[in-house]
């Protein structure tokens, strides 16, 4: 499964503009003759045209309808036997997709975790809830993740065909995560991890974190 040409790469993006085009550069190296998929959630900073000029597959929102319906629509729109999904504001090196494909071959879904290789760059605040949701998550769903809230991950189409996710916003992560652990073991691998230096982040992690508990204790 580490041939590029049968991987579909799902990015949802929300006004980028200012990385766009060094994210598809270095996802090109990293895995080349991969499908990119970038699905563009109502940007108005200029990011679609630029999405337009480039080699890759664009769908486009009309307005926001979230960061979870974007990887729905991205994988949906795909057909390659392995998917990988990454966030767009480069916080997560686009060259760690090469050791999630080499990770695949052993595992039907790795998860690239900040946390594994030493502690991340970020406010306690975040470090102490995405703790605390990937310690519940494990708790209900019988896992050994280090970080669920991961923005970078890796899995076989089959492992998800067929099942109607239904979360539009960013507690998809838990409803997907919920799928999945049902069916396998989820597999990490460390990856790097800097905080972004353009843009603005789109989540707001205190509400989100209510969310995750409810969706996670509602799906699981």
């Amino acid at each position: 499964m580490s041939a590029c040409a049968d991987v579909d790469i799902v990015v949802p993006i929300l006004n980028e503009a200012a990385c766009v085009d060094e994210l598809i550069d270095r996802l090109e190296r990293a895995c080349p003759g991969a499908h990119l998929i970038f699905v563009d959630n109502g940007s108005t900073d200029g990011t679609l045209e630029r999405l337009r000029n480039r080699n890759v597959t664009t769908i486009q929102h009309e307005r926001n309808e979230g960061y979870g319906k974007s990887l729905r629509d991205g994988i949906d729109a795909g057909t390659g036997r392995a998917i990988i999904t990454i966030d767009a504001d480069l916080e997560y090196p686009p060259e760690s997709t090469t050791e999630l494909l080499q990770a695949l071959e052993l595992s039907p879904v790795v998860y690239g975790s900040r946390f594994l290789r030493r502690r991340p760059a970020m406010s306690i605040t975040r470090r102490l809830g995405n703790q605390l949701l990937t310690n519940l998550f494990n708790i209900v769903c019988r896992q050994n993740l280090t970080d669920l809230y991961t923005g970078v991950k890796a899995f076989r189409r089959d492992l998800v065909d067929g099942h109607p996710f239904r979360e539009n916003g960013f507690v998809f992560v838990v409803e997907f995560a919920v799928r999945v652990a049902r069916l396998c073991r989820i597999a990490e691998i460390p990856v790097n991890y800097r905080p972004r230096i353009r843009g603005v982040s789109k989540m707001r992690h205190f509400a989100e974190g209510f969310r995750a508990v409810a969706v996670l204790l509602r799906h699981a």
